[in-house]
């Protein structure tokens, strides 16, 4: 995905001033509707990726008792869904609670994917798959994955930089570990705060936005996730996407963006990818109808002002 900025000269400045955004043009793409083992099926979003010419999706399976970690899969124009149920079972063979699934990214062989438990400060596993292993059929098999004490809901991968990024609940802090799952450092409190990150409760509480997904797209670290506001007035479209440079030093850039409302629908309520000159969103639950939200970069970027 580096290639994107190569065709893009002009500089990304988003703002939050969304007046200008009500006829931003969004194409709809229809996904295959959600059926399992030849059942109809409903599961909630999380995570999105596009690799290899392909729709990756984890979500949660609803519909069942205990509800399932998936990974799924389908073609651009695809008819239906490959399904690996990626619930991680303890040593016993029982399934364990780690049934929530985040946003996730490759890193151009691998997909990460958080697995946590769906409450405030629950544990997590990362684990990470290869692309190549992703077979049809198959099980999959993590070739590494690293414990988390918190709930981890979305993690992006700076390949070339060797870092992963890790998004809590409601972006209270955000955990830097490298490529074998050493931490190295965490961001809470103020610097999330100057960055515009975190939904913040109780005697520290802050306006933030709350990461739903992200992606590391070249030098840059794209964000997508609903807006909280510090006091009790509500917010609407609560949608937006960041985009920052240089996101871990004092000299940061950040640029930000409100996002429509869309047939009522938030746009950035869950999952999020860039590809092929487009931000993508899958905002909805997957089952008998399904779609995906497309809106082109280039769009954003003509729109675009000082923030």
């Amino acid at each position: 995905m580096k290639h994107l900025f190569a065709t893009v000269s002009v500089a990304l400045v988003l703002h939050a001033n969304h007046s200008w955004a009500d006829n931003l043009t969004v194409e709809t793409i229809k996904l295959p509707a959600l059926r399992i083992n030849g059942q109809a099926a409903t599961a909630h979003t999380q995570g999105l990726e596009l690799a290899g010419g392909r729709y990756y999706v984890t979500a949660r399976r609803e519909d069942v008792r205990p509800k399932r970690a998936l990974l799924l899969r389908t073609e651009k124009a695809g008819t239906d869904w490959d399904v690996w149920d990626i619930t991680p079972v303890d040593t016993a063979g029982a399934v364990t609670t780690l049934d929530h699934p985040g946003g996730m990214q490759s890193d151009g062989k691998r997909l990460w994917i958080p697995l946590a438990e769906s409450k405030r400060k629950g544990r997590s596993i990362i684990r990470v798959f290869p692309l190549a292993g992703i077979v049809t059929g198959q099980p999959l098999k993590p070739e590494l994955e690293f414990a988390v004490n918190d709930h981890i809901g979305a993690v992006a991968v700076a390949a070339d930089r060797s870092l992963v990024f890790g998004a809590n609940w409601d972006t209270e802090t955000v955990y830097v570990w490298d490529l074998e799952g050493r931490l190295k450092r965490t961001l809470t409190g103020s610097a999330l705060g100057q960055r515009g990150l975190g939904a913040v409760t109780g005697a520290e509480r802050r306006a933030g936005v709350a990461v739903q997904d992200w992606k590391v797209v070249g030098d840059r670290l794209f964000a997508s996730g609903l807006f909280r506001a510090s006091g009790s007035a509500a917010v609407s479209p609560e949608s937006r996407l960041m985009s920052f440079t240089s996101f871990l030093e004092p000299d940061f850039q950040r640029w930000i963006v409100a996002l429509p409302l869309h047939e009522g629908t938030e746009l950035a309520r869950e999952a999020m990818a860039i590809s092929d000159g487009a931000v993508h969103f899958l905002p909805e639950d997957l089952g008998a109808t399904s779609r995906l939200l497309r809106v082109a970069l280039a769009d954003l970027l003509k729109r675009s002002g000082p923030q």
